[in-house]
């Protein structure tokens, strides 16, 4: 894949960050675009160019426009993800303007992909409820719906009819530590496999399509690198897959 890096400055965060821009084979014919939140995670700890890498010569995904947008930094990424609007305003109302003015390829894409993990498997989903239907497929690994009490998961429960937009969720089943004290204005008290059960149940009873994972292992990297090629398999089914399913 052809990468360009660049810089994206926010109006509405203040601040400046790197992007992580990977062409698709054929830019003319992409119809989708994949934007991974946590970049620098995503690329230097999970592993993903690698795992998309693989998966696109196995002909398991279609082919896609990859973004990686990284964190500002450590403090406001605490201050960004826990369902933060202006972040949600930043991906939609900028980066994605943007990212269609550089490379206007992606204007022409049919679906968009937001991926997280974590605390941005959290905001990827905030992000979905603020803006419905922008993003058609949500990936969160881990995600922290623990956060300020479950309060997506409540937001998602008021919301009555379902915007179309498909998730995937995963956690590991050693996910179970309770009462953490992650800094001293953030306390988490469920875990995360508590939380992110109850968002699912919370996206079923709603009506949504949701595809749920629980892995053997713990909040870390290696764990999120292995589910991955799932987690792309159902978010950007290549066309041989497809049609297998309309045959099925």
């Amino acid at each position: 894949m052809i990468e360009t890096v660049e810089r994206l400055k926010s109006v509405h965060l203040q601040n400046e960050r790197t992007i992580w821009v990977c062409e698709p084979t054929d830019p003319a014919t992409a119809g989708s675009l994949t934007v991974f939140l946590d970049g620098e995670l995503y690329r230097d700890r999970v592993g993903a160019a690698a795992v998309i890498n693989q998966l696109l010569s196995q002909g398991c995904i279609a082919d896609s426009w990859f973004v990686f947008v990284s964190m500002e930094s450590i403090e406001a990424r605490w201050k960004e993800c826990p369902c933060h609007p202006p972040f949600a305003r930043f991906i939609t109302e900028e980066l994605l303007p943007w990212l269609g003015h550089r490379h206007p390829g992606i204007k022409a894409v049919s679906q968009r992909v937001l991926a997280g993990l974590s605390y941005t498997g959290l905001a990827a989903a905030f992000i979905a409820k603020e803006y419905p239907g922008v993003f058609q497929k949500i990936v969160s690994q881990s995600g922290s719906f623990w956060s300020n009490d479950c309060w997506l998961v409540h937001q998602f429960e008021s919301l009555g009819r379902p915007f179309p937009t498909g998730f995937y969720l995963n956690v590991g089943t050693r996910e179970t530590q309770e009462n953490v004290r992650h800094r001293e204005d953030v306390l988490q008290v469920v875990s995360q496999i508590t939380g992110v059960r109850k968002f699912r149940d919370v996206l079923l009873e709603q009506g949504y399509d949701v595809k749920y994972r629980e892995f053997d292992g713990g909040h870390e990297f290696d764990a999120w690198s292995k589910t991955l090629p799932e987690a792309l398999i159902w978010a950007l089914p290549s066309p041989a897959s497809e049609k297998g399913r309309r045959r099925a």
